[in-house]
């Protein structure tokens, strides 16, 4: 027979004072949550700053903040402030001990109490309650704070909202908590994009000598056009000049090929932002302007001259700003546009680059053009030669839907150009839709008889 053992009187007695332990702490917490319901608040005139001169400075204030109580505090309570998008910063510059300043107002309460500055604890700022008490519906309006700006990015926000904190049942109860407001807003000080890109067609109907289409400005131009914002902030930069670079080949606006341009019949770069100077090696022109940065448009513009060709190609830009930092520093530089797509000039034909071919009494080439499209289409060739090129236009026609075999005119354009023997690369450009053209090219070495397709 089994005997039941039972618990002891003292283990019950334990046991009966555990449970109503616990049923005291749940009353006294759902208390503590039935009063957080009360309509607790937070406000912030918030404030925007330059990302620049955010990051230059280290540091910078958060607005003053007003926290309206939802509840009653007593004695040894806490009140919180929550900081979100940025660390808040416990020691300035100079690594004084940062204390902010906390006022109260509109307190009925019995007995009164004040606040006084407790710690930082991460991002957590906390004030304790002494001398008495807070009543609802007091306000507590804190300034002094600030908060690391080092992570300072273009539309990122610190936000800061407002709590308490008492003790139920001996347990701390995080309570009155307000949502997150808005007091600090980064913005990039000097925002700068591409609005109209280069985009003309080279019309390979007037030999590549011009334009045509939507995109150029006329026959032999087009422009570029930059849109520069400059940001309204707290602590504003104060520019003095800026500078403009586009990147491209200019060589071809030399039109009389003396080295140097601004004679009658070259092209030329023109805008109104300032002046204008061509690098060197042509590859690309700078537009230095002594104004300041302001918000606008600035345009560059592309004149071609008459009876050239006009090469297809990418272009690309870039800005930079001098600038006076707020925080103290003279002439710095920021790059608000580096290498930045700055559009094309495309051909309305197809153009297909053939990377090397050999010439000579031990080599034979064939090279051929397949033309789907209906459009019957003129060839031209451009031979690359060390840095030169050397163009040959109208050597054939390819047939439209056809093949055309051009491999002697390709070689008597070499021939012409000086190539009659060794390696070469060059260009097929036929007048007819990109799409519906393709090149096969292929040499054959006589001495040992390799065959290579080259293209």
């Amino acid at each position: 027979m089994r005997r039941q053992l039972e618990t002891p009187n003292f283990m019950k007695l334990e046991i009966s004072m555990f449970k109503k332990s616990l049923i005291a702490a749940s009353m006294a917490l759902a208390t503590v949550s039935t009063a957080a319901l009360a309509a607790s608040s937070l406000t912030v005139t918030g404030s925007t700053e330059g990302v620049i001169y955010s990051k230059a400075v280290g540091q910078v204030d958060v607005p003053t903040v007003t926290f309206t109580t939802g509840r009653e505090y007593s004695a040894s309570n806490v009140i919180t402030l929550t900081v979100t998008g940025a660390d808040v910063a416990t020691t300035n510059s100079s690594n004084a001990a940062i204390v902010p300043t906390v006022v109260v107002a509109n307190n009925t309460a019995a007995s009164p109490g004040a606040l006084q500055f407790l710690s930082y604890e991460g991002n957590v700022v906390k004030f304790l309650v002494n001398g008495g008490d807070l009543s609802t519906g007091t306000t507590v309006t804190v300034s002094g704070l600030k908060v690391n700006a080092s992570g300072a990015a273009d539309k990122g926000t610190v936000k800061v909202s407002g709590g308490g904190i008492v003790v139920a049942a001996g347990t701390p109860v995080n309570v009155d908590a307000t949502k997150a407001e808005t007091a600090i807003t980064f913005a990039a000080e000097l925002a700068t994009k591409v609005d109209t890109k280069f985009d003309a067609i080279v019309d390979v109907n007037a030999a590549r000598k011009d334009f045509t289409g939507a995109g150029a400005d006329s026959k032999r131009a087009d422009t570029l056009v930059i849109s520069n914002t400059l940001a309204a902030t707290a602590n504003p930069l104060t520019t003095s000049a800026v500078s403009y670079t586009v990147y491209g080949d200019f060589g071809f606006l030399d039109q009389d090929g003396n080295g140097k341009l601004g004679d009658a019949k070259d092209g030329n770069v023109t805008s109104a932002a300032g002046t204008v100077t061509f690098a060197a090696d042509m590859m690309s022109v700078s537009i230095a302007s002594a104004a300041a940065y302001a918000t606008g448009t600035v345009g560059v513009t592309v004149n071609t001259p008459a009876g050239v060709v006009i090469p297809d190609q990418a272009f690309k830009v870039s800005q930079a700003v001098t600038y006076t930092n707020p925080a103290g520093a003279n002439n710095l530089t920021a790059a608000t546009l580096t290498m930045a797509d700055a559009g094309a000039w495309t051909l309305n034909g197809a153009k297909v680059h053939v990377p090397v071919m050999y010439y000579g009494p031990s080599y034979a080439q064939a090279v051929t053009i397949s033309n789907t499209s209906t459009q019957a289409g003129s060839v031209d060739v451009v031979f690359y030669i060390g840095e030169d090129t050397y163009e040959v236009e109208g050597i054939a026609m390819a047939v439209a839907e056809g093949v055309t075999n051009v491999s002697a005119a390709i070689r008597d354009a070499a021939a012409a150009a000086g190539v009659t023997s060794g390696a070469v690369s060059f260009d097929v450009i036929v007048n007819a839709p990109n799409d519906a053209v393709s090149v096969d090219a292929i040499y054959y070495a006589r001495h040992d008889g390799d065959r290579v397709k080259v293209k």
